[in-house]
């Protein structure tokens, strides 16, 4: 799949013949994402995303409200009421441990398929853009992949196996997005390999993991520096449940919107 490339100017005239209308040089970069993901509405859905995500934010603080006012409870009173409030204090702060967890897997619930839609649906009309303009793309290792797979992020060129691709979402989109000169925003490979990681764990394993795949995780927190994503319980002095920090889940919503902006690359940088 080694072609020639255009020039900017042809780029531009040959997407106005194909009707794409990213010929628009006054459009927002985001303006023109629409054109490219013609299918999805990236707008609402992360105008649901949000929704939710401040519902479950204020579930939090009701629950912490609660938390303080039996722990107020706890010093006005004494014994046998205080052991009664005692024990309530115990069952809040569990309460509190499981939804956090259960608030960390509907985040995740979102926002990983909102990126793995955003870049599957984009790809397919980058790809349906240079098909119907006559675009060209440099030599990439990738052109050893059927041409189906070629564009298909979820997988990664293997020089190894009999049909050249293996799965792996992550290195897949970054390799495709190399492939055909897209260039994505500073430390989205980063965030994408917490993601999936994190993702694998909770899908697979559920709130409480299995005590190795725990002390797994806070090993590849610590080693891959995402400290301040992730948030720990502990029982004893091991960790127990992990949860996404609001931190790193507002990281995540506004790395979206730089994707967003990055899709009209292809027109206004790599293409000239």
């Amino acid at each position: 799949m080694a072609y020639n490339t255009m020039t900017r100017e042809e780029w531009l005239a040959a997407l106005a013949d194909a009707g794409t209308g990213l010929e628009n040089s006054d459009s927002s970069d985001q303006d023109r994402a629409h054109f490219i993901l013609d299918r999805l509405d990236h707008e609402n859905q992360l105008m649901a995303i949000r929704g939710l995500l401040e519902r479950n934010k204020a579930a939090d603080k009701q629950l912490e409200d609660e938390r303080r006012e039996i722990i107020a409870s706890i010093e006005r009173s004494s014994d046998p009421a205080q052991e009664h409030w005692e024990d309530e204090h115990d069952l809040t702060v569990r309460a509190m441990i499981y939804q956090s967890a259960a608030h960390s897997m509907a985040a995740l619930g979102m926002i990983v398929p909102m990126y793995e839609s955003m870049f599957r649906h984009s790809f397919h009309g980058i790809a349906e853009a240079f098909r119907k303009a006559g675009a060209s793309l440099h030599a990439h290792r990738r052109d050893g992949m059927r041409k189906v797979d070629f564009w298909d992020c979820r997988f990664v060129y293997s020089e190894t196996r009999k049909d050249k691709w293996e799965k792996d979402v992550v290195a897949g989109i970054m390799e495709l997005a190399d492939a055909i000169g897209l260039t994505l925003p500073d430390g989205l490979e980063g965030l994408l390999e917490a993601l999936f990681d994190y993702r694998n764990r909770m899908f697979h394993c559920g709130f409480e993991w299995p005590k190795d795949e725990c002390l797994k995780f806070a090993k590849e927190i610590e080693a891959r520096k995402w400290e301040g994503w992730f948030e720990r319980w502990e029982r004893g002095d091991e960790p127990w449940m992990f949860h996404m920090a609001d931190e790193f889940i507002k990281y995540c919503l506004e790395m979206i919107d730089k994707v967003l902006d990055a899709l009209d690359g292809i027109a206004r940088t790599n293409c000239r």
